[in-house]
């Protein structure tokens, strides 16, 4: 008898079509827009198939898995089914092309950057996947379809499933918490990996924590691509993120407020904006809100979200503005001063955040009363969707406990609702991303190899069976020169021969290839002749093609390289057309300037 008194009711028909199936990694990464990204994240990085499919693709696949369709947020940016899994993949893009200004580990020799470099980029990816991924701990409810509520710390959701948010949540506890899913997405052989580099692992636990201001380089650039993926999300202009100064919109945002209130509006008068009581401060919505927005523009920023909802939102994760119930930011209040009585929907601001103690003004002789939580109808967005998980309530419904919300059909349609619809631009990849990267060819892009059997070896550059066939394709062709070609081609196509890094043989200087003279022979000869002799003679081939630019009757160009301590020469030869080597040209290596013929200087010739 106690078995039926205590069993959990099963869902209606009606009730189950709003669980979602959990989904594999394979499927959630198919969309053409996620494999994209994914190929971005492959042609950045020089690593080998194996070292990426083991130490990039798989932590990309595993937190994949985890995330499943959770939005990023509820009511602001990437606020829809899988909007999580794609802020993520945008702000590894972002926050790698970032990487690429800078010479990392900042100061290192530069045979230690060489070596490091590709960890330096890894652990800005890894950063994507961690800045934010506790908000699935911590931010919303996880319902499987026998009415049990599912944590991820127990591994990916195993049955249908459905999401709601948590009421009351703390909007920075998620920072806290992040490391608890560390081991679970990036696995021990990636920590094992960042451990080599004890600086890099403080910076990025300091950085994933909520600890920017010790996460150094690396919080910088997890910011900056953060900034950017959000900027996108709310119709802003991601390549003017990248250029604004490093200072976060919640600092805008508390500024602005600032301001206003101290030298704009008028305080605890009638006609005024702002009204202080002992317990908070209250400021006119939407007129203060909307005064700020204005504010900021004129002062050139930009990634302030232009939809209001959005704004308020903003606000409220930043715990600039306090919330009023659930999910909502307005409180509906009443002034009475003397005579003088006026209803008005405000918003509660914390006076710390304007004052401090000895600067704060005097309250409001008057009497401010909160007449109820709900937010007005006039302030409610006409077309906003229900919250995710969520049912559309009147004004005249009472709040239902998380049990109660659980059960009904109201729920079962907002969530259907919700669970219905596309991500945006889920078919092509965002322009504003390959205007970023416009070296990558989308066409028929591949998820790379599945990672099954992965190499162990993390700082192997050369797979020995692909140098094998390169050597026989290479032999078929009896001309050095050819050889040599056809050879450069296909280890740049496979990343066996690595570009833009330090002691790399090949970088690109204005749009265009610069081979380095003779180190890039010397390491044909080597490794496909057998003999380091044979250099000059597959040099006098190559310059016989004629792919390369002369310039005054030389064959030889010269670039200067700005190191950390010194600048130095590099010999080398451009190619007319880069694409006769790849489709994908490299951004140009911002450390290395062509020098005109009058410029050059003695050098060292590598």
């Amino acid at each position: 008898m106690l078995r039926h008194l205590f069993i959990r009711p099963r869902p209606s028909a009606q009730g189950r079509e709003s669980f979602q199936d959990p989904q594999t990694a394979s499927e959630l990464l198919s969309l053409p827009r996620r494999q994209q990204m994914v190929k971005i994240l492959w042609d950045t990085t020089s690593l080998t198939h194996s070292v990426f499919n083991e130490y990039l693709l798989a932590p990309i696949r595993r937190y994949a898995e985890l995330v499943q369709l959770l939005p990023a947020s509820e009511s602001h940016h990437h606020a829809y089914p899988g909007g999580m899994l794609d802020h993520a993949l945008e702000m590894a893009c972002y926050g790698l092309r970032l990487r690429q200004r800078h010479l990392l580990p900042s100061g290192a020799k530069p045979e230690d950057q060489s070596s490091a470099g590709e960890l330096w980029s890894a652990a800005v990816i890894y950063g994507a996947l961690m800045h934010d991924v506790a908000k699935t701990l911590v931010d919303v409810e996880i319902h499987l379809e026998d009415g049990n509520e599912w944590r991820l710390w127990h591994g990916a959701i195993p049955a249908p499933y459905r999401v709601r948010y948590r009421s009351g949540r703390e909007y920075h506890l998620h920072t806290a918490v992040n490391p608890l899913l560390c081991e679970r997405i990036l696995g021990a052989r990636v920590l094992d990996w960042m451990m080599t580099q004890p600086k890099l692992f403080s910076l990025f636990m300091y950085t994933i924590t909520g600890h920017t201001e010790r996460g150094g380089i690396v919080a910088e650039l997890i910011h900056q691509a953060d900034r950017v993926s959000v900027a996108k999300a709310l119709g802003g202009d991601p390549v003017q993120a990248l250029s604004a100064p490093v200072e976060s919109i919640q600092r805008k945002l508390a500024e602005g407020l600032r301001y206003l209130v101290r030298e704009q509006f008028k305080l605890n008068q009638k006609g005024g904006t702002a009204w202080l009581t002992d317990e908070a401060l209250w400021l006119v919505s939407p007129k203060a809100v909307n005064e700020l927005k204005t504010h900021l523009y004129a002062l050139g920023v930009k990634s302030i979200p232009a939809d209001l909802n959005r704004l308020y939102g903003e606000l409220q994760a930043h715990g600039l503005i306090e919330e009023a119930s659930e999910g909502k930011s307005v409180w509906k209040c009443e002034i009475l001063d003397g005579e003088w009585r006026q209803s008005f929907n405000m918003i509660k601001v914390s006076p710390t955040l304007i004052w401090d103690v000895e600067g704060r003004p005097g309250s409001f002789r008057g009497k401010l009363t909160i007449k109820g939580e709900e937010a007005p109808a006039e302030d409610k967005p006409t077309n906003q969707e229900p919250a995710l998980g969520e049912p559309e309530e009147s004004a005249s419904e009472p709040k239902m406990q998380p049990e109660e919300l659980s059960t009904t059909s109201n729920e079962a349609e907002a969530s259907a609702k919700v669970l219905s619809q596309v991500s945006p631009s889920s078919d092509t990849l965002d322009d504003d991303i390959m205007a970023l990267f416009p070296e990558v060819q989308i066409a028929g892009t591949p998820e790379p190899a599945n990672s099954s059997e992965p190499d162990s070896s993390v700082s192997a550059k050369n797979d020995d069976s692909r140098l094998k066939s390169s050597t026989q394709e290479v032999n078929n062709n009896s001309d050095l020169g050819k050889q040599f070609w056809q050879w450069l081609k296909m280890g740049v196509a496979d990343h066996s021969i690595v570009i833009n890094d330090t002691k790399a043989p090949i970088h690109t200087v204005e749009g265009t290839y610069f081979l380095v003279s003779p180190g890039i022979f010397k390491r044909f000869s080597t490794k496909v002749l057998g003999e380091e002799d044979q250099w000059k003679a597959v040099q006098k081939r190559f310059q016989k093609l004629g792919l390369h630019i002369r310039t005054q009757g030389q064959n030889i160009h010269n670039v200067s390289v700005e190191g950390p301590n010194k600048t130095r020469q590099l010999k080398g030869y451009l190619i007319k057309d880069p694409r006769e080597v790849s489709q994908r040209i490299p951004p140009d290596n911002w450390v290395l300037t062509l020098l005109k013929p009058q410029e050059k200087k003695d050098g060292t010739n590598e």
